[in-house]
């Protein structure tokens, strides 16, 4: 990996004159034009798997393998007209984002008047590709599409609610129901060829430009997804993943994803983690592992609310065999495709220690490299960071860089900016970080040793924006959307100053 920087950005955060008021695909070319401006090679996004009407979380799948057609470009659709997608608008309801279920059934309405030009007018080329992509993504686009239309027909039930012969997957069901269910599993093919055709045309552009995509492979699907459903054996559906009892919760935080039944999964060859990968190559230039630790060693709960949940495998020398093998099942398919670690929250020595010896860059959080075990704990300076690793100001789960330093007691703020020296200017008395406070911070963690750097937007442009709170469901996670079109960021002049300001950090820095 080159010396180089990355803004992290969520889809759903881009924002454009266009869209229905989320993100869509084709917010990233004005993304990609910024990140440039600010001296960046790469846009990191969050999963872009889709979800269920409703839901917001992008860990929360309804498949990890199915882009989630909320980001489909509406003005790039074939058939669809401007008072259409004036009618969607409408539809989707006021709010910046709208709320999520009614824009999800805004955006599908656009896409059946698409699909329906598409039968009645589609010119024999585009035909062509679609029966093309249909077979080349049969492995997961056929249990997908034929979930998706069960799911309409059963009005969302749960899918182990369901007749018990389509719960079971049983083959003469499953084969009916195709039939009848002809017409909406080609409309659900239709739509994910559409977003793989926008998202393969964004990606060449920005080639062209020369920025990269960085992509998240979350952890897990969720258990209402097609790949659960369609890969019951590989899950053990008597408990849920979560994590240890950590700083964001005293015990432990749990995620509701089903637990990964590691055995099976090995004897199948890890096949759900190889398509999940091949997948990702071909959206993607970097993909971040989320909760990799998890890869070695599971912490999962049962069904008692009250009890403390355990790790799977349980022994440690199993853990290292099983997260080595995972990883190296990960590089196999990846291809060209960069791979970095996220080994944040409760970690053993030997998960970092393993990662390290795998060539896996991990993560390097500012706030959270400390020599822990000495005396007044000092900062870790960055320039004290291993190569292969990633810096980073915080992630979308972290408060941002301003809010942090809000809430830090004194003693903290005072070891901070004694390792970033007299010579950056800060001052550790002040309420609030300025904006030479702040650039001051980001020049220092740009000039950290790691091959990468990522920021995420708010700290970037010393905003209080932040994406999510863990272990909380609230109106304010995973809605946080750009203040402006990305395309008139240069024009507002305080906007424009920082931009430069940061694009001659990462100039000096060496990272562009």
């Amino acid at each position: 990996m080159k010396r180089s920087a990355a803004i992290l950005i969520p889809l759903f955060s881009t924002r454009t004159l266009d869209d229905l008021g989320r993100g869509e695909i084709a917010g990233l070319y004005p993304a990609a034009e910024l990140a440039l401006a600010l001296g960046h090679r790469m846009i990191q996004l969050l999963p872009v798997d889709e979800t269920a009407p409703g839901e917001t979380s992008p860990y929360s799948a309804m498949s990890v393998l199915a882009i989630d057609p909320l980001y489909i470009s509406s003005s790039s659709l074939p058939g669809v007209g401007p008072a259409a997608i004036a009618r969607a608008r409408t539809a989707a309801g006021p709010g910046d984002p709208p709320d999520s279920a009614r824009l999800s059934a805004a955006k599908l309405e656009l896409m059946r008047r698409s699909f329906a030009h598409f039968q009645k007018r589609a010119a024999a080329h585009d035909r062509s590709e679609f029966d093309a992509y249909v077979i080349a993504e049969r492995d997961w686009l056929q249990d997908y599409a034929l979930f998706r239309a069960l799911k309409e027909r059963y009005r969302w039930s749960a899918w182990e609610s369901w007749p018990r012969e389509l719960a079971a997957r049983e083959p003469r069901a499953l084969q009916a129901a195709a039939r009848e269910l002809e017409r909406e599993i080609s409309f659900y093919s239709y739509v994910q060829f559409i977003a793989y055709r926008q998202w393969r045309e964004m990606r060449k552009a920005l080639a062209e430009k020369g920025v990269a995509l960085g992509g998240d492979l979350a952890f897990s699907p969720c258990r209402e997804s097609a790949e659960v459903w369609a890969n019951q054996a590989m899950f053990d559906l008597a408990r849920t993943v979560g994590a240890p009892p950590d700083a964001f919760s005293a015990t432990g935080q749990r995620w509701g994803l089903p637990m990964p039944a590691w055995s099976a999964m090995r004897a199948g060859g890890f096949a759900l983690i190889r398509i999940r990968t091949r997948r990702a190559r071909q959206l993607f230039d970097l993909l971040r592992i989320d909760h990799v630790v998890g890869l070695y060693r599971t912490y999962g709960f049962g069904a008692d609310p009250e009890a403390l949940g355990a790790f799977d495998p349980a022994d440690p020398a199993d853990q290292l065999a099983q997260g080595e093998e995972i990883i190296r099942v990960i590089r196999e398919e990846a291809g060209a495709m960069e791979l970095i670690a996220e080994d944040l929250g409760v970690i053993p020595p030997f998960v970092r220690r393993s990662l390290a010896a795998l060539g896996m860059s991990g993560y390097k959080v500012m706030r959270w490299e400390r020599e822990w075990d000495e005396a007044g704990q000092p900062f870790i300076p960055p320039a004290r960071y291993p190569e292969i690793s990633v810096a980073t100001t915080g992630t979308h789960d972290t408060e941002t860089l301003i809010e942090w330093w809000r809430a830090a007691p004194a003693e903290e703020r005072d070891a901070f900016v004694a390792m970033l020296g007299a010579e950056a200017g800060v001052d550790p008395k002040a309420a609030n970080l300025d904006d030479r406070a702040t650039l001051a911070i980001i020049e220092a963690l740009y000039g950290a040793r790691s091959q990468l750097a990522i920021a995420p937007a708010a700290d970037l442009f010393g905003w209080d924006a932040r994406i999510n709170v863990p272990g909380t469901v609230g109106d304010s996670n995973w809605k946080w959307r750009f203040p402006y079109p990305l395309a008139d960021a240069a024009k507002n002049p305080a906007l424009a100053a920082r931009v430069a300001a940061i694009r001659a950090i990462a100039e000096r820095t060496k990272r562009f």
